[in-house]
């Protein structure tokens, strides 16, 4: 079954939050703050698909994430700006604010979301903002189903791959990098 949410928020891409170090212990570490306007994002998010979703348990099992985005920008000051498109923002961060948002809601974990899409639909000064998030159960099951989806050319490569592949050694098996 598939569930769609339409939430009237202006996206936020994600970021980190302010830098900065400190003593601790009489020795200086480093810390990563919270970004209030990014938290503040996903409380708005969170809240907005809680009214529509009402007290649902998260989805199980793998699912399907779509998320289409209008994002309203603020008005370009310097013609600087204008060409470097400053203020637009990409949507890989968009996508991951957004699902932050949902782990615990639509789905208990953001590892359960293996077929993820994040679209701009528009951005500018102008764009009336505005969220459409899709997520259902992943409709294929087998990697099978999957391979058939793709070119040919691009198939063999895969297949031919995926039958010759040996176990990862053990001390690989870690995904460290460089491998040894």
């Amino acid at each position: 079954m598939d569930f769609w949410f339409h939430l009237p928020l202006n996206p936020e891409p994600w970021r980190v939050g302010p830098v900065g170090y400190a003593r601790r212990n009489g020795k200086m570490s480093a810390y990563v703050g919270r970004d209030q306007q990014l938290d503040a994002f996903k409380s708005a998010v969170a809240e907005e698909v809680r009214d529509q979703w009402g007290d649902r348990p998260p989805l199980e099992g793998k699912l399907r994430l779509e998320i289409f985005f209008c994002r309203h920008r603020a008005k370009y000051r310097t013609p600087s700006e204008r060409s470097h498109r400053k203020h637009d923002a990409d949507a890989t961060n968009m996508l991951k604010a957004t699902e932050d948002a949902l782990q615990g809601i639509l789905f208990e974990n953001d590892k359960d979301n293996v077929d993820v899409r994040a679209v701009i639909l528009e951005q500018g000064e102008s764009v009336h903002p505005q969220i459409v998030i899709h997520v259902a159960p992943v409709e294929y099951g087998d990697v099978q189903s999957v391979i058939d989806l793709m070119p040919v050319d691009v198939a063999r490569k895969v297949i031919h791959s995926m039958s010759n592949a040996t176990p990862p050694d053990e001390d690989q098996s870690d995904n460290t990098w460089p491998p040894k």
